[in-house]
């Protein structure tokens, strides 16, 4: 008999008794009921807005306060600060702060940066905040820069739209 054909039969005689054997096989199984309990969410919100005027800051002369349509150049800086009551609960709540950029119409929309700036948890700079800082304060300075890389945007006229203050829950 070849060689082959012995391994053939020796694996087909192996494969047979590991199948004929499966049935009986006996694994024991259990199951175990694990209890459950109440459940409770918490929140993330920001309360009281209480804002400043806006300041223009040319960043050669002291910030003064800006006077609706007021000429800009690029590089020019439109800042707001912007207080409000922080209101968290969760445990080990974290989260951070950001400015959604303004309404803006053509061609202007793409001439300003806009961010969320010198935060701070109870006149502490903060980068973000916790459930521990609920009730105390966040000042936020909001800031619209008039991007120094434009060239071609003069004697415009425009609205500059509502800026958002985002606060985001954070988890590792």
């Amino acid at each position: 008999m070849k060689k082959s054909t012995k391994g053939a039969l020796a694996a087909a005689a192996a494969g047979t008794l590991l199948l004929g054997g499966a049935g009986s096989l006996a694994y024991w199984s259990t199951s175990a009921t694990v209890t459950g309990t109440d459940v409770a969410t918490g929140h993330l919100a920001l309360l009281t807005p209480n804002c400043g005027a806006w300041q223009l800051d040319s960043g050669e002369n002291a910030p003064l306060t800006y006077a609706d349509g007021d000429p800009l150049v690029p590089g020019d800086a439109l800042t707001r600060v912007c207080t409000y009551v922080i209101d968290a609960s969760g445990n080990h709540l974290r989260a951070t702060v950001s400015a959604a950029a303004p309404t803006l119409p053509a061609p202007l929309a793409d001439a300003f940066t806009v961010s969320a700036v010198d935060l701070q948890v109870n006149n502490v700079a903060a980068t973000e905040f916790t459930e521990l800082n609920d009730g105390q304060t966040l000042q936020v300075t909001v800031k619209a820069t008039f991007n120094s890389s434009v060239t071609d945007h003069m004697d415009l006229n425009a609205v500059l739209g509502d800026v958002t203050v985002n606060v985001n829950q954070v988890h590792n």
